[in-house]
């Protein structure tokens, strides 16, 4: 994939978030039950970062509960203003309940498909880091793999990575919504095995997004190449329990 494809099929996805992402959150109130799995794993006190945090959910399921560091990494201003703004309602609701514990919650915008997004992680290291639903909208093998190494570098040594990946080629509904390459004005010659665009339609607003799909074989050849370690695999989600699979890593040891 040329560098002329992947920052279209970028932009693709960063202007569906900005101008979707409201209506495309309010469709999705709650976490995935793959999501929770994972989440209840993490010991109270624990730093956390997550990529594509999105509207903030998974920051405010952890502030909830009490204790640790949480920082929400984005690269849709929209989708962080309204994490913002929630969680700014969780404070007030905090501040009024029996709620003893503290956790820091913050969020940042950056592109982790700029190469100087890890400038906002200040050499910090993370007991857990997760990417939910983020690597197969990464636009080329190369940029996946990039992303992973530099996320592995700011784990901590006992610490765990989660990612989750879309599995839409197992729903004959989300097969329908693949739509042709000529949509974006390319051709099917210009992206890389296992890419596709997906149609997006809620209340009178249609979208188009790249999405990859990355599967496990795929997971854990990025894994390899990052240095880590996968645990566990499990799929969940959907009517099915199968619409998303969940893979945790750790670090090898050195």
């Amino acid at each position: 994939m040329d560098a002329r494809t992947r920052q279209r099929l970028a932009e693709l996805n960063r202007n569906f978030y900005d101008q979707h992402g409201e209506n495309f959150a309010d469709a999705r109130p709650r976490l995935p039950s793959g999501v929770k799995r994972v989440l209840q794993r993490i010991e109270p006190g624990s730093s956390v970062l997550e990529i594509g945090c999105g509207d903030g959910k998974v920051g405010r399921w952890l502030a909830q509960r009490g204790g640790g560091f949480y920082l929400g990494i984005d690269g849709s201003a929209a989708m962080l203003a309204r994490a913002e703004r929630f969680s700014e309602q969780l404070s007030v609701t905090r501040e009024q309940s029996l709620f003893t514990g503290h956790c820091s919650l913050s969020f940042e915008h950056a592109d982790v498909l700029d190469p100087a997004w890890t400038r906002t992680l200040a050499g910090r290291t993370f007991d857990w880091i997760l990417a939910f639903a983020v690597f197969h909208h990464l636009p080329g093998a190369a940029a996946r793999t990039r992303v992973l190494r530099e996320l592995a570098a700011h784990l901590a040594p006992s610490g765990r990575l989660a990612m989750s990946n879309w599995q839409f080629t197992r729903s004959e509904r989300l097969r329908q919504r693949i739509a042709p390459w000529s949509a974006l004005g390319l051709a099917e010659a210009d992206a890389e095995p296992n890419d596709h665009l997906l149609t997006w339609e809620r209340k009178g607003q249609r979208g188009l997004r790249y999405v990859h799909a990355l599967d496990e074989a795929e997971a854990r050849k990025l894994a390899e190449q990052a240095g880590l370690s996968v645990i566990e695999v499990f799929s969940s989600d959907g009517v099915t329990g199968e619409l998303s699979e969940y893979v945790v890593m750790k670090r090898k040891p050195l």
